[in-house]
């Protein structure tokens, strides 16, 4: 479990530096903007920016012929695709370290007024980051890694039509429809978690029956 952990951020190494540096730079970024709305999108940007390196990582496995290798390896189906999701879990704690990067600086400075908005940009980020795993990998486990950019495309326009989904769902709630509201946002992130824990069933039934040439 762990060599197969390792591989697959050896395949990712060096897009996972280019995204911490990213995730710094929007950190360093907030120092000059000190306004709660611009607070919000950076830490929700941060929580994304890993996970798009899930297209990488497996397109570097086919291109390498790791995909066809792993299966000649002493390990279970599960274990294989339970791998990828500690990865991609992992992936969602880097970006939520460096969402605290900006966190802590907005509350040393007080550039925030409201700390809720700190909060929103987390569960909006977490919506993101694990509705787009989620959808993502299943697909291109399905149908392979050549339109990955496109897929991934997809896949944060769906998990974005899920936080509107909700937000209309919930309007005699919330009474109005409000992206922003604190029930919008828990239920937004407990159902992107649900879709995560769901797509590895998803994905291990897939990768049983899946051929690979």
């Amino acid at each position: 479990m762990k060599g197969l952990i390792r591989n697959n951020f050896y395949s990712m190494e060096n897009n996972i530096k280019i995204s911490f540096i990213l995730a710094l730079f929007t950190a360093i970024v907030s120092f000059f903007v000190k306004h709660d709305a611009f607070i919000q999108m950076i830490i929700a940007m941060q929580l994304c920016i890993f996970i798009v390196n899930v297209g990488t990582s497996l397109h570097a496995d086919v291109v390498s012929k790791w995909n066809k290798f792993e299966l000649t390896l002493p390990v279970k189906y599960n274990d294989v695709i339970k791998a990828k999701y500690i990865s991609f879990s992992m992936l969602i704690l880097f970006g939520i370290f460096m969402g605290s990067i900006t966190v802590i600086y907005a509350y040393v400075t007080s550039v925030f007024s409201n700390v809720q908005s700190i909060f929103y940009g987390y569960e909006f980020g977490l919506t993101l980051s694990a509705t787009t795993a989620g959808i993502m990998y299943p697909l291109m486990l399905k149908i392979g890694t050549e339109k990955n950019e496109m897929i991934i495309i997809l896949s944060a326009i769906a998990a974005v039509g899920l936080q509107v989904l909700l937000s209309a769902v919930l309007t005699p709630l919330t009474g109005e429809m409000n992206m922003k509201h604190p029930l919008v946002g828990t239920v937004s992130a407990a159902a992107a978690l649900a879709i995560f824990v769901c797509s590895y069933f998803v994905s291990v039934k897939i990768y049983r029956h899946k051929e690979f040439y």
